[in-house]
């Protein structure tokens, strides 16, 4: 029996690259989440400590304005108000597309809110700028479930990227704003596909929604 499959080319996957954590991923809490993400400009492991963690990831790694992101980077020294020094290993260290790197802290809002908003304050001025040119401190608050939902689609759907149909889909945008997502969809005739590639140009930045929802 003949094979009805037209021939195609044996499909190529490619392993995500190591992480880039200056230090293991660890917890002593035998419930502890220590969940990961694949991304990056060249797509690697990144490792998180925390669901919250993997939140804050997956909110950076799609912010228009993040071009990388590494975890657990090199830790800084500081010293607290009676001059005892101490070091500190930032979740996050993202990269802009402007050059600028801002050192991220990602913690639940009581610990924030107790005690590690002030000491962060103080690590923030001891911050060498070869290092970052700016702290960032994430917290529950900030990951609403709308936002986290629309940052897991993004990175999902640029996980096979089609320029072309990229294109199409701009231009059927055009000058009308009051365009829907259903509406592309149907006029490309492309189904899922058009969903996904209308999701990457909500991601990058090209087409806006009208209002902060799930997508």
């Amino acid at each position: 029996m003949k094979n009805p499959l037209p021939a195609s080319p044996a499909p190529i996957w490619r392993p995500p690259g190591p992480s880039m954590a200056s230090r293991e991923v660890h917890s002593s809490s035998r419930g502890a989440c220590r969940p990961s993400l694949v991304g990056g400009t060249v797509p690697r492991e990144i490792r998180c400590e925390s669901g919250l963690e993997r939140k804050a990831g997956l909110a950076l790694l799609t912010h228009p304005q993040v071009a990388d992101l590494q975890e657990q980077p090199p830790s800084v020294a500081w010293k607290d108000a009676a001059g005892h020094p101490h070091r500190h290993t930032f979740d996050f260290l993202a990269f802009l597309h402007d050059r600028r790197k801002l050192a991220v802290a990602v913690k639940p809002k009581a610990i924030a809110d107790k005690r590690f908003a002030d000491q962060l304050a103080m690590i923030a001025k001891q911050l060498p700028r070869s290092f970052a040119d700016g702290v960032l401190l994430l917290t529950e608050q900030d990951l609403p479930r709308d936002l986290i939902h629309n940052a897991t689609l993004v990175h999902q759907s640029r996980r096979v990227v089609d320029v072309d149909l990229d294109r199409q889909l701009l231009s059927l945008v055009g000058d009308n704003p009051g365009v829907t997502i259903g509406q592309l969809v149907k006029a490309s005739g492309r189904g899922g596909d058009a969903f996904r590639s209308i999701v990457r140009l909500i991601g990058s930045g090209p087409i806006v929604t009208v209002r902060r929802q799930m997508i």
